[in-house]
């Protein structure tokens, strides 16, 4: 069986024990039941609710309000006629099996980083990046976002194939199918080099992955790291600084820390 939809919730204020909370949409209460036997829950709270009879994906979807992070527009099929007409990026994500409708706040920070870097790219006239790979791509904005706004084709992992799935559906929708290969993936192989890594995506993960993503990059090349709290932007700023990266840009949306760092001598800026 597959859920309708899937939530993932992490309470990075109140929850200090790292806790963090999935909700799963299923058509029957059979499904629902079938799939927690299947799912090893020993130890884990759970429950199985059933919910008054609506369309509980659309409500789910209407009830996201359309994003706005500088060039790039996120938006629900529902709000299609709502579309900016001074905004040249808009990119249809609705809600499903896979992480990242634009609402998050670490992926709005990573859409804005990405955003100032390809500010300064263009203010030096540089052509920048050509690689680009999407780690942990979730429902894929940050690799449509890239192959929209530059016309460059990117890799796109996931460890879940589901996303991987959903990413795929979610380029051939905006037009960019043809530009992103969205492949299942755990973490990075091979010996390509990247000019920008999207890593948005936990801060266990962030420095357990930190050789790997470093030794991806390429010499002038850029990582987005985000999926890290307030409160662990430190610790992850030290793993990465340890092994030759500065941070070049800091900023923080709604409690999340979106790092973009570089092989520099110096930090250029916070």
């Amino acid at each position: 069986m597959q859920a309708l939809a899937v939530s993932v919730f992490e309470d990075g204020q109140k929850n200090k024990n790292n806790m963090m909370f999935v909700q799963a949409l299923f058509e029957s209460e059979s499904e629902a039941k079938d799939c927690a036997a299947q799912l090893d829950l020993s130890g884990l709270e759970y429950s199985i609710t059933q919910l008054p009879d609506e369309d509980w994906t659309s409500k789910s979807q209407q009830g996201l309000p359309p994003v706005e992070a500088g060039r790039f527009f996120i938006y629900g099929s529902h709000d299609a006629d709502n579309i900016p007409a001074h905004i040249p990026y808009p990119i249809r994500i609705d809600a499903g099996l896979a992480f990242g409708t634009g609402h998050h706040g670490t992926t709005k920070g990573c859409l804005l980083a990405f955003e100032a870097l390809t500010a300064a790219s263009e203010e030096k006239a540089l052509d920048w990046p050509t690689t680009i790979l999407d780690l942990g791509c979730g429902s894929g904005v940050l690799a449509i976002a890239a192959a929209k706004s530059l016309n460059r084709n990117v890799l796109a992992s996931d460890i879940d194939m589901d996303a991987v799935d959903v990413a795929r559906e979610n380029a051939r929708i905006n037009d960019v199918g043809d530009h992103i290969q969205a492949v299942q993936a755990d973490g990075i192989s091979g010996t390509d080099k990247f000019d920008l890594i999207f890593a948005n995506i936990l801060a266990g993960p962030l420095m357990v992955l930190a050789p790997d993503i470093v030794g991806a990059l390429s010499n002038t090349g850029h990582v987005i790291l985000a999926g890290l709290l307030d409160e662990q932007a430190d610790k992850v700023t030290a793993c990465y600084r340890d092994i030759g990266l500065t941070v070049i840009r800091r900023a923080s949306v709604n409690g999340w820390t979106i790092l973009t760092m570089a092989f520099l001598d110096e930090p250029q800026g916070k």
